[in-house]
């Protein structure tokens, strides 16, 4: 028995917001504490052991509204994944979910990200405020 549509529909659900806004929100708040540095400090383990759950509990909280349960699911997946692409791109993004080195530098990057993004803020409203007021670039200058 085909079960392509609980593939379609996992897929649907990990690429739309229900399952993106949750994870996103989550990685922009807990980002900054993550560095380029190659130490991993123990509280990235934390961070991501609170991220797996935080996926866990979503995907398992779609599956119940699918009626499906996590061990059904899992099964599925098992027993299909080499015979069809979209089960094997679900299984994919569910396993990087386990990888720390992914994690730690989708973290980096994101930190990273938002780091350059203030930055580029603060400049501009440098710039704006010397286009109202010259005499701003000698107070910023100093800053």
């Amino acid at each position: 028995m085909s079960h392509h549509w609980l593939s379609e529909a996992v897929v649907d659900f990990l690429r739309g917001p229900l399952y993106i806004n949750p994870l996103m929100a989550f990685i922009d708040e807990k980002c900054l504490i993550f560095t380029p540095e190659d130490e991993n400090k123990l509280e990235y383990t934390v961070v991501h052991d609170q991220f797996k759950k935080l996926v866990d509990e979503l995907l398992t909280d779609f599956l119940a509204e699918l009626g499906v349960s996590p061990e059904t699911f899992f099964d599925i997946v098992s027993s299909e994944q080499n015979q069809d692409k979209l089960t094997s791109f679900v299984v994919q993004t569910i396993l990087t979910v386990d990888d720390f080195l992914m994690f730690k530098a989708m973290m980096v990057k994101r930190n990273v990200d938002l780091t350059n993004q203030v930055l580029a803020a603060v400049g501009e409203l440098q710039d704006l405020a010397v286009a109202v007021d010259p005499s701003a670039a000698s107070i910023i200058s100093k800053a």
